[in-house]
């Protein structure tokens, strides 16, 4: 049961609002917390126990965090360094049962081909090993609010069925956005009655969401799985419409579910953080990243990035590095130390594959390239008398991002690295058309028809994130526009829903993209 299923929409959904609303303002999050249960268990049925383990632990390794740090006859130091531990041990179990389910088999395969390229012979059987729903977002929430706690932050929360409504409330729970306790923790616990305007609120995001996945993600779903087939080869202008559907489709995808989820929480009075913030209009690669999934990025940024650069380590290396190396080589190996953790965590964070090891990688050697020559980079508009900040200035960028983006989607998709060696390398193969002006485009299942709906969609998104740049309280605000205005957007929305949207036979929705992170 999928976000973007009627399942979802005519029973599920329903049926947890109307309970909601029966429950006593104080019990609400009981429900809430009722409803999560049962959305999991529908999914992912007894694998719930993972879940409940992974909660427990971090529950418990809060208490005692806090107990021990604020326990007056330990000294300051040795009443640190025993809560320092005890966050070691919770999140040593938490991060175990993450990498025991998710990546056992993943080791297993390396290990069965290293033995076979040095001719041992030794063959390891794969594991039947079922991973449940949502256990990377769950985890990297659980760890988070260790973290907090210990740095005091937060307080550990005392009530458990609190702390598990966090941690597997049900919009979050397949594709995120990864929450930390202190930004929801009121939101989930107030129980706040539905309203006409909560309902509304929440309906636009759902549409919006809808709209993204239904008109654009599903109807391109099809040319993508056509696209990737090994036995398929496209050269040239083809390689190019692979790596521009494949963009398209990930971020409709995955913001228009995120749309459908932050809708689906806001009806119920809950706030979650944005997931999106315009990232085409990034005009270099780590703006791109303070734009696309923010949630894991601001993770890596508080739990990992921070702690690496404010680490005793750094501290005597930039000490060091500044009187023997001078300040630009210290910057750039400071950098180097502290992101290549970020980088590897995000790429098998993805998931137990190659290629999206390699996409750590590879944004990792963008973004140290983006650190390295951004000195050149001013020199060389200073040199030409262009102020850097310039509009063809930034369009060039911009469009140079977007190449970085393409090349990362297309390597974030690909099966093996071998599939994304050979399409990059057919970039640049003949025919250069790749037989595009031939019609080779309408052979990928869509017609001239769904090809108009797919570019006027788009184009009616990227005019939303304009304008959204100029207003990110947009969505929020559209309650107060004039009574023909509003509804005129209302049903302009459903009406492109119901008309032009990809459903029935022929058409085969896009799964959830991040649903198996």
């Amino acid at each position: 049961m999928a976000y973007n299923t009627n399942t979802y929409f005519i029973v599920f959904l329903p049926l947890a609002m109307i309970l909601y609303q029966m429950t006593p303002k104080k019990k609400r999050y009981y429900t809430l917390l009722l409803v999560s249960v049962a959305f999991f268990m529908l999914i992912s049925k007894y694998l719930i126990y993972w879940a409940a383990i992974t909660t427990a632990v971090t529950f418990l390794g809060g208490l005692l965090i806090e107990r021990t740090l604020k326990n007056k006859e330990l000294e300051r130091k040795q009443a640190k360094k025993k809560a320092s531990r005890y966050v070691k041990i919770a999140i040593f179990i938490v991060v175990g049962i993450l990498a025991g389910l998710k990546y056992t088999n993943f080791t297993i395969e390396i290990i069965n081909k290293f033995s076979s390229s040095f001719g041992t012979g030794s063959n390891i059987a794969l594991l039947k090993i079922l991973v449940p729903i949502g256990i990377s977002f769950y985890s990297m929430q659980g760890i988070g609010y260790l973290l907090d706690v210990f740095w005091k932050h937060i307080e550990a929360e005392k009530n458990f069925c609190k702390f598990a409504l966090f941690m597997i409330f049900f919009p979050t729970l397949m594709e995120g956005p990864i929450c930390r306790y202190s930004d929801v923790k009121d939101q989930l616990f107030e129980g706040e009655r539905i309203t006409e305007e909560s309902m509304v609120k929440g309906a636009i995001r759902i549409g919006i969401g809808l709209f993204k996945r239904m008109l654009i993600a599903d109807r391109l779903n099809g040319a993508i799985n056509v696209l990737y087939k090994p036995s398929e080869s496209y050269t040239g202008l083809m390689v190019m419409v692979i790596m521009i559907f494949t963009t398209v489709q990930l971020y409709m995808e995955f913001s228009g579910t995120i749309d459908i989820v932050i809708g689906s929480a806001r009806i119920f009075h809950v706030k979650l953080p944005e997931n999106f913030r315009q990232p085409f209009l990034a005009e270099s690669a780590a703006e791109f990243w303070r734009r696309w999934h923010i949630s894991l990025g601001t993770w890596f940024k508080n739990y990992i990035f921070y702690p690496v650069t404010t680490s005793k380590m750094m501290k005597k290396w930039n000490k060091f590095g500044r009187k023997h190396a001078g300040k630009y080589v210290t910057m750039v190996v400071t950098s180097a130390i502290a992101l290549f953790p970020v980088w590897m965590l995000n790429g098998l964070w993805h998931g137990p594959k190659i290629p999206y090891i390699m996409y750590g990688v590879y944004y990792f050697v963008v973004l140290l390239l983006e650190i390295m020559l951004e000195p050149v980079g001013e020199k060389f508009w200073n040199l030409l008398q262009i102020d850097a900040k310039d509009k063809v200035v930034s369009r060039i960028r911009m469009f140079r991002t977007w190449i970085v983006i393409f090349v990362g989607e297309v390597l974030f998709r690909a099966e093996t690295m071998q599939q994304f060696v050979s399409i990059m390398k057919n970039l640049f193969a003949g025919p250069w058309d790749g037989g595009f002006f031939s019609g080779k485009i309408l052979e990928l299942g869509l017609d001239v028809g769904d090809y108009f709906v797919i570019i006027v969609a788009t184009a009616i998104v990227f005019c939303i994130d304009l304008k959204l740049e100029k207003n990110p309280n947009l969505y929020e605000d559209m309650v107060k526009y004039p009574i023909v205005y509003r509804w005129a957007i209302y049903y302009s929305v459903i009406m492109a829903i119901v008309i032009f949207g990809a459903y029935g036979e022929g058409y085969q929705p896009a799964d959830l993209i991040y649903a198996g992170f």
